[in-house]
C-alpha cells in the first residue's frame, strides 16, 4: 500500500522553503544623510592696493622718502621707524636724521638707495625714468605722492599714507583720522574773517588761486588774486581792488613792499596792514600747518581786528 502522506508533507515543506525565499528580498543599503555643498570665498586681503597707479604689495618695512613734507607726515602718523633713507632735505623731525641721506628727487644717489634695499622708494617730484627703472630692476618700487594745490590733495596725502602702511581696510580711516584736527581749524573760518588778502611771495609775486597757498589762506579771507594762475597774478589789478591786509613772505620785510613800484601804492602797505608768514608750511605742508594757522590768526588779532577767538 502506497503511503502518500510522506510525499505530501515534502511537497508542502519544499513549497513553504521557496515562499520564505522569495519574500526575503535584498534591502536596499543605508544612504547617508543628504548634505549641502558650501562654498568658503577667501578673506579679502588688504594687499595689494593701487596708490597713483603704482601697486603696493604688502606693508613696506623699509622705505627711502625723497620729500620733506611726506617724510613729516610719516612720523607724524607713527610709521617713522621705516624710514631708512631720506632727502636731503628732510631735517624735521630730528628723529628723522638718523636715516641715510640720498641725495635729492632731483639728483637722487641711486647707487646708495639700491643699496639700503628698501620696499619702497616714496617722492613728491617725478623722478628720472633710467633712475626708475633701475631700482626696478633690483626689486624696489617707487611710488609719486604729488605735492597738493588743494586742500583734497592735502588730505590725499594722510589718506595714501595710510594705505600704504596699513592696507585697503584700515588705511583710509588711519588717514582721515590723521588729518581731522588740521581739517577742523581750516574749516573754522568763523574764528576770524581776515577779508580781502595777498599773500605776496618768492621773487614778490602774488600767489594765484590754484596754489596751496590760496588753498589754506582762502579758508580766512578772499584772495583778490583768485583768478591768477600760479603766481604769475597782474599786480595792477590791485590798484582798483585793494587788499585790506598782506600776507607776506617771512623772508621780506615791509621794505620789500615798499621797494616795488605797485605793491608800494597799497594802502594796506602804507598802513603796516602786514603779517609775515614762513613759506615752510606751503613747502612742506604736513600738521605743522597747524601752527601757521594759529599764527596767522593771532598775528591779525595784534592788527587791531575787532574779532572774537574761540
Amino acid at each position: 500500500m502506497i503511503n502518500f502522506k510522506k510525499p505530501i508533507a515534502l511537497l508542502l515543506s519544499c513549497s513553504i522553503l521557496i515562499a520564505a525565499l522569495a519574500g526575503c528580498e535584498k534591502e536596499p543599503e543605508e544612504q547617508p544623510p543628504e548634505t549641502e555643498e558650501t562654498t568658503t570665498e577667501a578673506e579679502p586681503a588688504p594687499y595689494p592696493l593701487s596708490i597713483n597707479h603704482t601697486e603696493i604689495k604688502a606693508r613696506p618695512e623699509k622705505v627711502v622718502c625723497l620729500s620733506p613734507a611726506v617724510a613729516e607726515t610719516i612720523f607724524e602718523m607713527g610709521f617713522g621707524e621705516t624710514v631708512i633713507g631720506r632727502s636731503g632735505y628732510c631735517d624735521y623731525p630730528d628723529e628723522v636724521l638718523a636715516a641715510k641721506d640720498v641725495g635729492t628727487a632731483a639728483n637722487p644717489d641711486i647707487n646708495a638707495i639700491t643699496d639700503l634695499m628698501p620696499d619702497l622708494v616714496i617722492t613728491s617730484t617725478p623722478l628720472a625714468s633710467k633712475d626708475i627703472f633701475t631700482m626696478e630692476q633690483a626689486g624696489i618700487t617707487t611710488v609719486l605722492i604729488p605735492a597738493p594745490t588743494t586742500l583734497k590733495g592735502f588730505s590725499s596725502i594722510y589718506i595714501a599714507i595710510g594705505l600704504i602702511y596699513e592696507g585697503l581696510f584700515t588705511g583710509t580711516e588711519k588717514g582721515e583720522e590723521a588729518y581731522s584736527e588740521i581739517s577742523k581749524l581750516l574749516g573754522n573760518a568763523e574764528a576770524v574773517n581776515i577779508g580781502k588778502f595777498i599773500y605776496v611771495t618768492e621773487n614778490v609775486t602774488v600767489a594765484g588761486g590754484n596754489t596751496f597757498e590760496s588753498a589754506v589762506l582762502s579758508c580766512f579771507g578772499t584772495n583778490l588774486a583768485k583768478e591768477g594762475s600760479g603766481y604769475t597774478y597782474d599786480k595792477s589789478l590791485l590798484l582798483e581792488n585793494q587788499p585790506d591786509v598782506i600776507l607776506l613772505n617771512g623772508k621780506y620785510t615791509r621794505d620789500t613792499l615798499m621797494n616795488d613800484e605797485i605793491l608800494s601804492q597799497l594802502n594796506a602797505a602804507i598802513n603796516y596792514k602786514i603779517i609775515y608768514i614762513d613759506n615752510i608750511f606751503f613747502e612742506r605742508p604736513s600738521e605743522r600747518i597747524k601752527e601757521l594757522i594759529n599764527t596767522l590768526l593771532e598775528d591779525y588779532k595784534n592788527l587791531g581786528a575787532d574779532v572774537a577767538f574761540e
